[in-house]
């Protein structure tokens, strides 16, 4: 075995051994399965990307019978090579050496270490041509992969290195692949990456080499550069509400992941850093709880898988003594929690205190998203509306989906976001990032934005008019935008949510416009959600059996119609599903008027909604264009809610006298009355 030079602290070491592999076996079997499947697989030659957080996943085995084609695409993929170029697996091969002793994943390690380096070579001539080509060099040293790969060879290192396989040669191997990606990671940051999410990706890699291998030549400068860049990049990519600028929640998970580890081993290794990593770090962690689905997942927003996101509050509440993160969490440190923290973050997450979060529903004022909650258990009511830009920067990973609205109630989801699928060039990328894939209003079947590419937008609708306010008897929020302008005969879109808890969501959408157009709203429901329309009430619902159901009354005229749809929960799956769509056409101005409401059982009893009359100051009876009252009852409660038109003024209704330009009065049975002005 070769003698090793790195003398800092890494997340694991040999000491940590028997306790990680004893906690990992006891708490996480299935993972540990699969981790050794895909272990054994990669030992054969055979690939399959089927970790929680792989980017791009793929669990189609693919077996190279001879040698490794580095370039390979999988039906055409190229996200496939990257996946293949990144290579969690040999982070896994580490990890099975060490939960069973096989020496075949050492030999493994070392045999893939080295046909990846005598298949890919790299001069520092193509290192330095890389900064203008902008991607990557190669294919298989495309930057962000090339960071992400180092940083995965690392964590197997750390455990193959005590193999009898581990001798001089594959040391001053391993060392080699280190200077050549510290180099290559130096030179190769231009000023797009400062802006990216790549920047993360690549400089996570950076710091890894310059902080674990103090004996490279340049490895304080590159650990210096790497600390550098990231103070840069959190000022530039992170909002001051914790959400990364792509606003993309896949992205934003792949960034705090990143910024994890280097401020983790930072502090491993008492080496001085900004505070504001910590700071923003600590702020990030807040924004993936306040967006996260009572299932424990990231919604499905802007290029995002359906992914449990539970193991990243795990290491947050560790890293941060957060019991509130700890109460959305495992009740058990996570698998890979359990690698980064060893015995005394196992013990630690055990003795800190669940506490329940400051917060229910929330606002990200930065990036627009507005969650509305009932509270925090998994059978919590729980709407999310996303009123933000399609992204502060770049738009790549953007979906043309503002105004897009996701539901889930009692443990089931009803409405959500359809996915991403792909990133190919084809039809269904396009599919799955318009307008039409999303929960939204269009106007005249046409897409609020310009698609051009699979990466590129032309003209984006921008929002407009945005405000939210959260108080303990209600959530309101509302946005428009600007998608529609451009028409013949421009349409002003602005959509409001008034959130009455537990279990009601009134959506109010209207339409500006001195022109006829056709106006709909588009609802995607989960896959097997069973559905059903009654025309006769105008109403259509879920129909499920048992357990809960979501009822959508509309109080217009218009036409309900479903349709097939695609919903895709991870990249290359889809399943199809059911989309209700509601249409009218009008001239001039136009409301669509929704109420949702969850409910157990098949048939909600005692649900009763109208609307109301409503008279100004000098008892004028008022129309639909200038104001909607409605009253909503059922078992013992009602809510009233008053939306103006035009803008805010003094309005009877309901037996009261109140000015405003949203009110709702909540009427709770033996309790009374009480009114509220949501906005003036």
């Amino acid at each position: 075995m070769a003698e090793h030079r790195t003398t800092p602290a890494y997340f694991w070491s040999e000491q940590d051994r028997d306790y990680v592999v004893a906690a990992c076996r006891s708490h996480w079997p299935q993972e540990v399965d699969e981790v050794l499947k895909r272990a054994d697989l990669a030992c054969e030659n055979t690939f399959i990307f089927t970790h929680r957080w792989d980017m791009e996943r793929c669990d189609t085995p693919v077996t190279f019978p001879g040698r490794i084609d580095w370039t390979y695409r999988h039906n055409g993929d190229f996200e496939w090579t990257v996946m293949l170029n990144r290579a969690r697996y040999m982070a896994e091969l580490g990890q099975a050496y060490w939960l069973t002793g096989d020496e075949k994943y050492a030999a493994g390690f070392v045999r893939l270490m080295k046909d990846w380096l005598e298949q890919n070579p790299l001069t520092e001539e193509e290192v330095h041509a890389s900064r203008e080509r902008y991607y990557n060099v190669k294919d298989t040293w495309r930057k962000l992969d090339s960071g992400i790969r180092i940083v995965n060879w690392i964590k197997g290192y750390h455990c193959v290195r005590s193999s009898p396989a581990w001798g001089r040669d594959e040391e001053r191997l391993f060392w080699e692949a280190l200077r050549l990606h510290g180099m290559y990671l130096h030179i190769a940051y231009v000023p797009h990456d400062r802006q990216s999410n790549w920047g993360f990706l690549e400089t996570n890699g950076l710091f890894q080499i310059g902080l674990l291998f103090p004996d490279l030549a340049e490895a304080q400068t590159w650990l210096r550069a790497a600390i550098e860049r990231l103070s840069a990049m959190v000022r530039l990519q992170v909002f001051e509400d914790g959400m990364h600028n792509e606003q993309s929640p896949m992205y934003h998970h792949e960034v705090l992941q990143c910024l994890f580890e280097c401020v983790w081993l930072a502090e491993k290794n008492g080496v001085a850093y900004p505070d504001e990593l910590k700071r923003t770090l600590h702020n990030m962690y807040t924004a993936s709880l306040a967006l996260m689905k009572p299932n424990g997942h990231q919604p499905m927003a802007s290029d995002s898988d359906d992914t449990d996101i539970r193991d990243i509050l795990c290491q947050g509440a560790v890293l941060f003594s957060r019991g509130d993160l700890k109460s959305q969490a495992y009740p058990v440190l996570d698998y890979q929690g359990i690698w980064y923290f060893g015995r005394e973050g196992v013990e630690a997450y055990e003795r800190l205190p669940a506490e329940p979060p400051a917060f229910v529903s929330v606002h990200l004022e930065q990036a627009g998203y507005v969650a509305m909650r009932s509270e925090w258990s998994p059978d919590a009511h729980y709407l999310l509306f996303d009123a933000g830009h399609m992204a502060l920067t770049g738009k790549a990973h953007g979906h043309d989906d503002l105004l897009h609205i996701e539901l889930s109630a009692y443990g089931r989801e009803f409405l959500v976001d359809a996915g991403r699928y792909t990133y190919m060039e084809n039809d269904e990328r396009k599919y799955f990032k318009e307008t039409f894939q999303h929960n939204v209003v269009t106007v005249d079947g046409l897409p609020m934005s310009a698609y051009i590419d699979s990466w590129l937008w032309g003209r984006t609708a921008l929002p407009v008019d945005r405000y939210c306010r959260i108080h303990e008897a209600y959530a309101y929020a509302q946005a428009g935008h600007d998608g529609y302008l451009s028409l013949s005969q421009p349409v002003q879109v602005l959509r409001r949510i008034l959130y009455v808890p537990p279990d009601c969501w009134i959506v109010v959408d209207t339409f500006r416009s001195e022109g006829a157009h056709g106006y709909a709203q588009h609802f995607h429901f989960a896959e097997d959600v069973p559905l059903q329309i009654d025309r006769e009430t105008n109403t259509a619902r879920t129909a499920f059996s048992e357990g809960a159901n979501l009822t959508l009354i509309q109080l217009g005229q218009g036409e309900w119609t479903m349709q097939p749809c695609w919903i895709s929960r991870h990249y290359n799956q889809k399943r199809a599903a059911k989309k209700l769509v509601y249409r009218q056409a009008a001239h001039g101005f136009h409301a669509f008027v929704t109420v949702l409401t969850t409910h157990l059982g098949r048939e909600e009893a005692g649900l009763f909604v109208r609307e109301l009359e409503v008279r100004d100051t000098r008892d004028r009876l008022l129309d639909a264009k200038q104001v909607t009252a409605l009253e909503i009852r059922r078992e013992g409660r009602s809510a009233v809610a008053l939306f103006s038109h035009q803008g805010p003024d003094s309005y009877q209704f309901a037996g009261t006298h109140m000015s405003g330009e949203v009110i709702l009065i909540r009427r709770d049975a033996g309790q009374g009355g009480q009114a509220y002005v949501v906005k003036v």
